[in-house]
């Protein structure tokens, strides 16, 4: 299995809509030359005033909810019907958090050639405001991957410090929530937690027993994924920090974990760089 998850940052505050659908393209490409199963995407947006897509329109899209309205520039959306016109089967599920910036609709996503076999969300956040931006969620699918039903969620956290919606009790929350789950679950997004640093938010992870893939890779690079200051982070001081992660609930055989779209092969499509990992059965 191929993993891949990125915070694509897909609506910023002056949005270029030709440079917006380019990216959308290097990155439908991306999955297709590279064969990645499945992609948790997080900050995946849509204009809040944007038209509907018809339900005829949306044939791999497996919803949380009856009622989630998927918009034309939905990013995942636009991800996926590139796939479709390419002839990659697929499925495709997302849910929103939140307005960002006053236009958008800010969401969570996850692609998969595999089977879904169920689709849920859930708050992480105490908020369950639309008009707070603190207010976060994760969204996950039940796959079939060799005959096995495995779980993959994309999320994106709070910051250790926040004064309102600090990391541990979103935490806390998805531990209560995936507790009874058999399955081995697969957490991957943007965590808001610098690896570097001790006693915050990526050892509280490992600490819940959760296995870092970058961790036990038989082959990876300097896993950063924020090179410079983006929004939440700008002390300055934080250059170079590893904050998106796969993590897994149960050992698995990581045979590499590779920055992507970080400029070096891939262009530079968001303010973070994703990270693609290969799973040996």
């Amino acid at each position: 299995m191929k993993a891949l998850t990125m915070n694509i940052h897909s609506h910023s505050r002056k949005q270029e809509k030709e440079k917006y659908h380019r990216n959308i393209d290097l990155f439908a490409k991306y999955i297709i030359e590279q064969e990645i199963d499945v992609i948790a995407i997080q900050e995946s947006s849509q204009t809040h005033t944007a038209p509907k897509v018809s339900k005829e329109l949306l044939g791999s899209f497996v919803s949380c909810y009856e009622d989630t309205v998927i918009k034309e520039d939905n990013c995942t959306f636009l991800i996926s019907r590139k796939l479709e016109e390419m002839g990659v089967k697929h499925s495709f599920t997302w849910c929103c958090a939140k307005l960002g910036y006053d236009q958008y609709d800010e969401g969570l996503s996850v692609i998969s050639r595999y089977p879904v076999l169920e689709a849920e969300e859930f708050y992480i956040s105490s908020l369950q405001d639309f008009y707070n931006w603190k207010t976060r969620k994760m969204i996950g699918v039940k796959l079939l991957i060799e005959d096995e039903p495995v779980w993959v969620y994309s999320v994106h956290m709070g910051w250790w410090k926040d004064e309102d919606e600090s990391f541990v009790p979103q935490m806390d929350r998805i531990q209560e929530i995936l507790s009874e789950k058999k399955e081995n679950i697969f957490l991957m997004g943007d965590f808001n937690s610098q690896a570097d640093v001790r006693g915050e938010g990526y050892d509280y992870v490992k600490s819940l027993g959760w296995i870092d893939t970058y961790e036990i890779a038989e082959k990876r690079d300097d896993g950063i994924t924020v090179p410079g200051t983006i929004d939440g982070w700008e002390d300055g001081e934080n250059v170079g920090m590893r904050i998106d992660y796969i993590w897994s609930r149960k050992k698995v055989h990581v045979v590499s974990s590779q920055v992507v779209f970080s400029g070096e092969k891939e262009s530079v499509i968001s303010d973070h760089f994703g990270i693609k990992i290969e799973i040996k059965e």
